[in-house]
């Protein structure tokens, strides 16, 4: 038998796993020992050894083709217990929950959904309609993953701005209308102190498809929902007992199947609310891999983050008029990425704003965007932005 000491210090040689030479090194570490015991036979240790080590070789090999959700593999090489988030789970194992998340502007929607999935899915501004278009973010838990719609501010029709306001107020209905369950997010401390009529309405309306300009009859029908306080931490603490006849009050508007109260700012309340939404999965095909927090590339992500930052630094109406446009985003040999990006501005007026004296607002905005950019990736990031005039 192979001494426990000696087994223990033989499992250690993981560690080696993937330096090179590492193998050779083992091999000789292990004729030193097998030389100074004397509680063996040269031949049993010498067997023992070898087959450990051939143990160890199988264990790195695995590692190497990705294999590793074994415990007794994990704990041969030495690393942490497997993730249970990372797991793979066959697809008929599988559960899945697509939740859309609603409310006025600046309820705090996209908020939630970057906290809930641990990722910048959406920009996140004081601006209303900082959401443009329907942005998924997820998350997912040992064999069920929750997919999150975050949908532009919605207001009934009597408050589209224009056309194009129209569509995305209603492209955002149409989208919550495909998902199994409606996260209804209502801004708490707002409502306290000033009630929003639009919010009524819309609770009322939301539960027929001719009160949103869906149709009529049964062509659109809603899915259940839970109403979703935001903002708790904004209510003054004397204020708090009025957060359940609030919520009483909402409840008379449109049936929901719970009520959370939370902050998606600083997290109070979200553990809840998670696990909420991972209990309601119900059999059915993830829609993004497990770790995958969105669907959208690098690209993509990039784009976000910076018109977040020209969201937070352009004033009045000018971040709504600017469109960002990627010319390039290419990996470097030195693991980094390059991304080059036009900010483009309806005029020359504008584009003096946006670039600043002296190049000191673009230069703000590039900084800003490319620092979150890292921390994201965690990589190094070369961003440059080209403000111009659009064609």
């Amino acid at each position: 038998m192979l001494p426990l000491a000696a087994l223990q210090r033989l499992r250690a040689l993981g560690a080696l796993r993937a330096l090179p030479g590492a193998w050779p090194a083992a091999g000789q570490w292990c004729r030193t020992m097998s030389t100074s015991s004397s509680s063996d036979s040269d031949d049993e240790l010498g067997a023992g050894v070898a087959a450990l080590q051939a143990e160890l070789q199988a264990a790195a090999a695995a590692l190497e083709a990705g294999d590793v959700a074994d415990p007794d593999l994990q704990q041969l090489l030495g690393l942490p217990p497997p993730d249970a988030n990372m797991l793979e789970v066959p697809p008929e194992r599988q559960r899945l929950l697509q939740a859309g998340v609603v409310g006025a502007p600046n309820a705090g929607k996209s908020t939630l959904v970057n906290a809930l999935v641990n990722a910048k899915v959406s920009a996140v501004s004081p601006k209303t309609n900082t959401t443009e278009v329907t942005r998924l973010g997820a998350f997912t838990d040992g064999d069920a993953q929750v997919v999150l719609y975050d949908t532009p501010g919605v207001v009934d029709k009597q408050h589209y701005r224009n056309p194009a306001h129209q569509r995305r107020v209603r492209g955002a209905w149409a989208v919550a209308g495909d998902c199994d369950l409606l996260l209804f997010l209502v801004d708490a401390a707002r409502e306290l102190q000033r009630p929003d009529p639009r919010i009524h309405r819309l609770l009322a309306d939301s539960c027929t498809a001719a009160g949103l300009g869906m149709g009529d009859g049964d062509e659109w029908q809603p899915p259940p929902a839970v109403l979703v306080l935001n903002k708790c931490d904004a209510v003054p603490r004397p204020q708090r007992t009025q957060l359940l006849p609030l919520s009483d009050r909402l409840r008379k508007l449109r049936q929901f199947e719970d009520v959370f109260y939370i902050s998606a700012k600083d997290g109070r309340g979200l553990p809840e609310l998670r696990q909420f939404l991972l209990d309601r999965a119900t059999p059915g095909e993830w829609t993004l891999e497990a770790g995958q927090a969105t669907d959208q590339g690098e690209d993509e992500q990039a784009l976000e983050v910076v018109r977040e930052k020209l969201f937070r630094r352009l004033y009045a109406e000018l971040p709504y008029t600017v469109q960002l446009r990627i010319t390039s985003c290419l990996p470097a040999d030195d693991g980094s990425v390059r991304i080059e990006m036009d900010v483009l501005v309806p005029r020359r007026s504008s584009l003096a704003v946006v670039v600043g004296s002296g190049g000191r607002q673009i230069h703000a905005i590039t900084d800003a965007a490319a620092k979150e950019l890292e921390e994201m990736w965690g990589h190094p990031v070369h961003l440059i932005l080209r403000p111009k005039v659009a064609a």
